[in-house]
């Protein structure tokens, strides 16, 4: 069973996977981590909060926002574009991003092995094969949306980050089919959901969380493996699904 949710908690998470799929698949710069930190856009969240993974996620992306504040000595009372501005000026911003770009290169792209690959391939398929079956299934649910990635062909279409905004576009369908009044339409999209998260990323969601635990040195994207963890535990609890701590499983209620 399928639990409904209003157009506005569907507005909600629809905004925090767009935000997760950000920050696993673009590479951070100066311009969107100043925004970030001049906004404090992580002191809270309009959906996932309810998970104890994403409230610790967000607390250690807004403990490194308030320390890159401080850090580069942003005057008290400025206006978010004002600080945005200053902090794009200040060399100790700059240092600081440079440090999360290094940190997201070795964890999610790697020079040789990523330290906490984004690809479902790595983490299902024999060998870890790229471009394998799974990369086959999930490019066929994109089309079968109307999407195609970018750089088709020339890198994965089972990226954590691009499945992600993946479901934050199934997240807006369903949302938009409610709206317009279209009750059978929505709740197949919202199965659509539930079957995409069950395949293709639940399976490797937790054993990929620890890798980001274990080798991510910055509060940033210590609080990132947190808050996305903890976002998708959030939003499968819609579909009957629970994470086991012990087990570090996903299962399903009868």
């Amino acid at each position: 069973m399928i639990a409904p949710l209003s157009s506005d908690t569907l507005a909600a998470a629809e905004v925090c996977f767009a935000v997760a799929s950000r920050l696993l698949y673009v590479e951070p710069d100066i311009s969107s981590v100043a925004e970030q930190v001049a906004s404090r856009q992580f002191a809270s969240a309009p959906f996932g909060e309810e998970s104890d993974d994403a409230r610790q996620g967000l607390r250690f992306l807004d403990g490194w926002c308030a320390a890159a504040l401080r850090a580069s000595e942003v005057p008290e009372g400025a206006s978010t574009d004002s600080a945005a501005a200053f902090l794009g000026e200040s060399p100790a911003f700059a240092e600081a991003v440079a440090e999360l770009r290094r940190e997201w290169l070795r964890l999610f792209v790697g020079l040789g092995t990523p330290e906490a690959s984004c690809l479902e391939s790595f983490y299902v398929e024999p060998n870890r094969h790229v471009f394998g079956k799974n990369v086959i299934a999930v490019r066929e649910v994109y089309r079968r949306h109307g999407l195609e990635v970018e750089r088709l062909h020339r890198e994965p279409d089972d990226h954590l980050g691009l499945m992600l905004g993946f479901l934050s576009r199934l997240i807006a369908e369903e949302r938009e089919a409610l709206d317009a009044g279209e009750g059978q339409r929505a709740a197949a999209l919202a199965g659509e959901g539930d079957a995409f998260l069950t395949e293709h990323v639940l399976p490797w969601l937790a054993p990929w969380r620890y890798a980001v635990e274990r080798h991510a040195r910055t509060g940033y994207y210590r609080g990132v493996g947190a808050f996305v963890f903890g976002l998708i535990a959030c939003y499968a609890e819609r579909f009957g699904i629970c994470f086991d701590g012990e087990a570090r499983a996903f299962w399903r209620r009868k």
